[in-house]
């Protein structure tokens, strides 16, 4: 294998798998990326055996073949060369040389031969997903995504298709977020789709670079093309929750505050909450809304807004982090907040947004 690649490119596809390289080392070809020259490209592919990810970019290729290098060295040397043409060539016993201007490495790598086969796009129809779509959705719920392994049937989103548009929903046990946009999906019956977290994740930064995706379902993976990407990911067995009676609950005590107003009076509030809980108490009655916090520690924090509000007074708590969570992604200026007493859960939704339907449900602290 020889070819020639243009430093800006290899970096940028090296950058994009080191996502999904797997870091313990406990098989050491997982460690790497397989490159391969081909048909005027360098395609870079990379796998943990749950998830994988083939990019590529164009080349000058003088011999087609393949090597697999080690996916995060060679990311650094890629990093540290001049904005210049880079050519790599395949050497005896797996080894590899990089050369750029004046500059020039040998690396050990492993034979192509012994990286894992990975799935293709290929057999079962694809189903086209509007990539600006599928990244808003991603932004508003995955931070609700479990971060607990135990849990599998939680760690990942729900993504929901049917013929009128396309939702995904996350939660954790302890809040729950939902949206979904209107959209033309060429769908033959609904359908329902966990995706993993790290899948997740990794969709979002590919949907960065291109407005196009699809996936289809092959065997037992999901596999997402993103432009010329392809990500596929082991799917999970489980039973997600049922969420649909969740997020049509609502509250009685409703209040519509300035967004980054109350973004910025949690945080202040939340200073001095305690670390363990984060726990933010807000206090609701006529003409404004209280958040206060406090530790035995530290002291106590308080700090009230002017509402538009004239029913009951209420005072629920809640993880200060799960409301800024939200609070980041709504989108719009205001936000609509729904309580019923201190032991039901708030529900949380952007005021004024056309396009998506987003809730967020959160659990009540006690204080």
């Amino acid at each position: 294998m020889e070819l020639t690649v243009r430093r800006n490119d290899l970096v940028r596809e090296l950058q994009l798998v080191q996502g999904i390289v797997e870091r313990k080392n406990s098989i050491p070809i997982l460690s790497n990326v397989l490159a391969e020259a081909q048909e005027g490209q360098l395609r870079v592919s990379a796998t943990d055996l749950d998830v994988s990810l083939k990019c590529g970019c164009p080349a000058q290729v003088s011999s087609a073949g393949a090597i697999t290098l080690s996916a995060k060295k060679l990311y650094e040397i890629a990093r540290s060369l001049p904005e210049s043409e880079v050519r790599i060539k395949v050497l005896p016993d797996a080894w590899a040389s990089i050369e750029c201007e004046r500059t020039s490495f040998k690396m050990a790598g492993l034979p192509r031969e012994d990286f894992p086969a990975l799935p293709e796009a290929k057999g079962a129809r694809a189903v086209e997903i509007p990539g600006a779509v599928l990244r808003d959705l991603i932004a508003r719920t995955a931070f609700a995504v479990t971060a607990e392994d135990g849990r599998y049937y939680l760690a990942g989103a729900l993504l929901v298709l049917d013929k009128d548009g396309v939702g995904m929903v996350a939660t954790d046990g302890h809040r729950l977020s939902y949206a979904r946009r209107a959209a033309a999906v060429k769908v033959p019956e609904a359908l329902r789709i966990l995706v993993p977290r790290k899948a997740i994740h990794e969709l979002a930064r590919l949907l960065e670079l291109a407005e196009a995706a699809s996936f289809r379902q092959v065997e037992n993976h999901l596999v997402f093309e993103v432009g010329d990407r392809v990500l596929s990911s082991k799917m999970t067995e489980g039973q997600f929750p049922a969420f649909e009676k969740v997020i049509t609950a609502s509250g009685d005590k409703a209040v519509v505050l300035e967004r980054e107003t109350l973004a910025t009076a949690i945080r202040r509030v939340s200073l001095l909450a305690s670390e363990r809980s984060r726990a933010v108490k807000i206090g609701l009655k006529q003409g404004q809304i209280t958040l206060a916090a406090s530790s035995p520690e530290m002291g106590t924090a308080e700090e009230s807004v002017a509402a538009e509000y004239q029913g009951e007074a209420v005072e629920v708590g809640f993880n200060a982090q799960y409301l800024l969570d939200f609070l980041g992604v709504a989108g719009t200026e205001k936000v609509r907040l729904e309580l019923r007493d201190a032991e039901s859960q708030g529900i949380l939704r952007p005021e004024g947004d056309s396009e998506t339907e987003h809730r967020y449900v959160v659990m009540p602290m006690r204080l």
